[in-house]
């Protein structure tokens, strides 16, 4: 059954990506600060908890190449790391001394190495540690920290090897990975066999027999193939561009509706590029604009987005201008002030549907207005996904996060960013990628997600199936006051201008219940996994607004987003026993009684 402890991992494996926080009290210690939370945080959604493998890199690098009083903070490149180093000492209010040092581990020395090794270089900031809040505002908002898994093996490459003397050039062992990925691949291979409430998701302190196991070798060796082999990773990303552009590759049995929901005839897997998350591919979205504008300028935000979004365009570059109710009356004052001369924007970003609200933007009129008034279009497609969707003839670029449904076991954070070859700023966004962009998106990682997504098209038809359902019985609930899903939103002849010919309306729900209490016993007693991210395999619950927006509550009410909303992501589970663990908690909140 769904783990109700603090701060265990979201599933029970070494690079989860998302964490247990049980309970409504229990969400909001965690934003407080309180001990009795905090203390047992040993997980994180990565961009706001870095993984213990990171931390333990770090202190190590800390203690080999530190001065007195620094800390440091490490990224996938040299480039990267300047970029965060610039961040800190523009928002810093005192002159500071921050070093950036560039380490590479070795390349692979014979054919068979290549299996195992692969050359890497990172960039290390380091600054003195009473700004260390300032390099973790860069790690979360980038996104482009280096992964738990690019960690371990850098750990082991630099450090592990060396302190054994193995060899005057360390090569890293495999035995912990190799024990890691067995695990993952074991709980990975349940989960998506079994998908029910109790089986596809595990205790915390769950077992798995020897019989299980020998059960489940041969569906792992057809679902995934052999275990992690390094030198397969260009194939892998080779596949994934591919995947995402619409060109399926047919051997993958993927189903019809992937090789029907197709970009673009135009669209080559060569505009598509890969990032350590989906948040990195949004910023450098951003940073890209930046650089190739003449004159940068402020953007719009168009609607209430996910936090980190709105803090990208707030703290790089000019600011924004923040549209956050994202309507049609929003779209009339936009484009008045155009029209005016008051206003002269560089870009528009927005999500297609947004989160939480589940609202979708009149792309047609935003891409009328791009053209007439020479702005960029950023759509960000995570929550639609491109099965359901199609953006790209409305955008210059698309973003999305894979962590999420593309991937679906929660196990990997990536991130795309499709360039749309009908725009009309194609040539000066090409020329710029093809200088300056880098391949940051760590090979394991790749390996990883490119078995994920294999059923990407299969697990997403069935969310939105079940989704539907679970909207359905939400609206007959005398409890609830409001439910937000694209197909019932107010938007909706805008979700549907853009749906695919085979596409649902996504596996994201938001709703309100008409008494605070009753939110609060319903998201206590609801026997599914609850904390951060959405996408994944299972149902995922979280208080959205008291997770992502504790510290200005006041402030989202403004944008229409009540503190007490509750988001729930659908995943693989029998839709009957979802349903009827729903229903339950809903009996359960109806009985709650209230108090002063």
């Amino acid at each position: 059954m769904p783990s109700q402890e603090i701060g265990m991992p979201i599933p029970n494996i070494p690079h989860a990506v998302s964490v247990t926080l049980p309970t409504w009290e229990a969400t909001v210690g965690y934003e407080e600060g309180e001990d009795w939370v905090v203390s047992k945080m040993n997980s994180g959604y990565p961009r706001f908890f870095i993984h213990s493998v990171i931390q333990s890199l770090s202190k190590k690098i800390e203690t080999k190449y530190g001065r007195d009083g620094e800390r440091c903070m490490i990224f996938p490149s040299y480039k990267v790391a300047k970029r965060c180093r610039q961040f800190i000492k523009e928002k810093s209010e005192k002159s500071l001394v921050v070093r950036v040092l560039q380490l590479s581990t070795p390349a692979p020395a014979n054919e068979e190495e290549r299996s195992t090794v692969i050359e890497a270089t990172i960039g290390v900031v380091f600054f003195p540690a009473d700004v260390f809040p300032l390099a973790k505002n860069y790690w979360q908002h980038s996104g482009e920290g280096i992964s738990s898994r690019m960690g371990e093996y850098i750990s082991r490459a630099l450090f592990e090897s060396e302190s054994r003397s193995i060899s005057p050039s360390p090569r890293p062992s495999i035995r912990a990975a190799n024990s890691n990925l067995k695990q993952e691949l074991q709980v990975q291979s349940i989960q998506r066999k079994s998908p029910s409430i109790s089986a596809s998701i595990r205790s915390p302190s769950f077992t798995v027999s020897e019989e299980e196991i020998k059960e489940h070798d041969t569906f792992i060796e057809q679902k995934f193939g052999r275990v992690l082999d390094l030198k397969f990773a260009k194939e892998a990303k080779i596949a994934l561009r591919r995947r995402i552009c619409g060109k399926v590759d047919k051997s993958h049995n993927q189903k019809e509706e992937m090789e029907k929901a197709r970009r673009g005839k135009n669209l080559s897997e060569t505009d598509v590029y890969l990032f350590p998350s989906g948040m990195a591919s949004i910023f450098y979205a951003h940073h890209v604009l930046l650089n190739v504008s003449k004159k940068p300028k402020k953007s719009v935000c168009f609607g209430f987005p996910y936090v980190d979004t709105l803090n990208i365009l707030k703290k790089f570059g000019p600011g924004v201008h923040f549209l956050g109710l994202g309507d049609d009356k929003s779209l009339d004052t936009l484009e008045s002030e155009l029209e005016s001369g008051e206003l002269d924007i560089m870009a528009l970003f927005c999500e297609c549907p947004s989160n939480p609200l589940l609202k979708t933007p009149n792309l047609k009129r935003i891409r009328k207005l791009a053209d007439k008034f020479n702005f960029a279009v950023v759509v960000d497609e995570t929550v639609g996904n491109f099965l359901n969707i199609h953006v790209l003839p409305f955008a210059d670029m698309v973003c999305s996060s894979l962590t999420k449904v593309f991937s679906g076991d929660s196990n990997v954070m990536a991130g795309s960013l499709v360039l749309n070859p009908a725009s009309p700023m194609y040539h000066a966004l090409k020329e710029y990628f093809n200088r300056e962009y880098e391949d940051l998106f760590w090979a394991q990682d790749a390996l990883w997600l490119e078995r994920n997504s294999r059923d990407f098209a299969e697990r997403s038809a069935k969310i939105d199936r079940t989704s539907w359902l679970t909207v359905q019985l939400l609206q007959k609930s005398p409890l609830i006051s409001k439910v937000y899903y694209p197909k019932i939103s107010e938007s909706k002849q805008y979700y549907d201008e853009i749906k695919t010919a085979t596409g649902g309306y996504g596996g994201l729900i938001s709703f309100l219940f008409k008494e605070p209490h009753q939110a609060v016993a319903f998201f206590n007693a609801v026997n599914l996994h609850k904390g951060p991210s959405l996408g994944t395999n299972f149902t995922l619950a979280c208080p959205y607004a008291i997770l992502a927006h504790y510290q200005e509550l006041d402030e989202i009410a403004k944008w229409d987003v009540d503190r007490n909303l509750i988001r729930i992501s659908i995943g693989l589970e029998d839709p009957d026993e979802l349903l009827d663990v729903l229903q339950k908690s809903l009996d359960i909140a109806a009985a709650e009684p209230k108090t002063d």
